[in-house]
């Protein structure tokens, strides 16, 4: 995000308090300062006779920065579309390190050595690195790492179908991690190296595993340019809900369990995707379907994005303590997710007699 994007932002959020009630830290805190307003107001004043530029409130605003989830609330019902969480981001990327907490200059140190929140980053197995399979499939750092389980099961499903597919040997993130930690140089440096890998193997098409690689792969993050990959890149859900229309997945009867879909933050907020995973969970026969309170894009995030699940645990625990509480209300035994960072922060939260459950997994019970 440029300098005048980000001051663009900063003097329309300062004055506007229209989405301070949807605010997912603002509402586990109670605290202005972590609301967007609050957020943007902080900037705007700081060295000025409001908010005098000292080393005290300069560390305090790093850690307020770093205090966002990254979840999208405040952009998805902005009524003028302000890009407020990169906005974030981008002064996150303009904190000096004196200023950082102890827990992010920790969490770069690693960043800067893998590329990845990992410091010895596992790889997938299997077919990889085919030259011009119509399909290579993007498991993403989080599955790869602590997910492993729900990396086979998508891979059972692209076995099943005999579709044409590969998966790289050597991974390195798409540069979130990077970006998210206030360092988009080495963001870009990361997804460049990604895409090269991915043009040399010139596959047809990319699948992402995760909402967020599919989200940095299609353009959607602010200062990430995606223009030289040259495969079209596509989400997990909507391909397979693709080869079960032709034919190449057979789908057998569910049980009777009550079943429902978490809209996350990348794929849902961020992306306006939430019809995919409906339309996939429809083609299940005897299939207990049942909608959350609140969906779309006024779901409430799990507290999966924007690093604070690495950051800050005990927040990350509190925000998705609020979305099983929703599910609670609902009597509902397995919920459904799309990321693997939002299934693991809802199954800290969850109380046993309520299944969170990979997508992934969840289909190679009925295809």
């Amino acid at each position: 995000m440029d300098k005048k994007e980000f001051d663009k932002v900063i003097n329309a959020c300062r004055f506007c308090l229209m989405c301070r009630h949807l605010c997912t830290v603002g509402n586990i805190t109670y605290a202005e300062t972590n609301t967007p307003r609050g957020q943007m107001l902080m900037l705007d004043c700081l060295g000025s006779e409001a908010l005098e530029d000292t080393p005290e409130t300069r560390k305090r605003m790093a850690e307020v920065l770093y205090e966002c989830c990254y979840c999208g609330h405040c952009q998805n019902n902005c009524v003028s579309s302000f890009p407020h969480p990169d906005a974030i981001i981008a002064a996150r990327a303009m904190v000096k390190e004196e200023d950082l907490p102890e827990s992010v200059k920790e969490l770069r140190k690693t960043v800067l050595k893998t590329g990845e929140y990992y410091g010895a980053p596992a790889q997938v197995t299997g077919k990889t690195d085919i030259s011009g399979a119509d399909i290579l499939l993007y498991a993403g750092s989080y599955a790869r790492n602590e997910a492993a389980d729900t990396v086979k099961a998508a891979i059972a499903l692209f076995d099943k179908s005999g579709v044409n597919y590969t998966l790289l040997s050597k991974e390195g993130g798409t540069g979130m991690a990077s970006y998210l930690l206030g360092l988009p140089d080495e963001a870009q440096q990361s997804l460049d190296a990604e895409i090269d890998k991915i043009n040399k193997l010139a596959p047809k098409k990319v699948v992402c595993l995760s909402p967020e690689d599919l989200r940095v792969f299609l353009g959607g993050v602010p200062s990430l340019n995606a223009g030289t990959l040259k495969a079209e890149p596509v989400g997990f859900v909507g391909y397979i809900h693709e080869l079960i229309i032709a034919g190449k997945l057979k789908v057998k009867s569910a049980d009777q369990a009550s079943v429902a879909w978490h809209d996350g933050d990348q794929g849902g907020r961020f992306l306006g995707e939430y019809d995919a995973a409906r339309n996939l969970l429809k083609e299940i026969p005897g299939l207990n379907y049942k909608e959350l309170f609140w969906t779309k894009g006024e779901a409430a995030s799990a507290g999966e994005s924007g690093a604070i699940r690495l950051l800050n645990k005990k927040l990350a625990k509190e925000i998705a303590d609020k979305r099983i509480d929703q599910v609670n209300d609902r009597g509902i035994d397995v919920l459904l997710v799309g990321s693997g960072e939002a299934q693991a922060q809802l199954a800290s939260a969850a109380p046993k007699e309520i299944q969170i459950v990979h997508i992934a997994d969840f289909l190679n019970k009925y295809v």
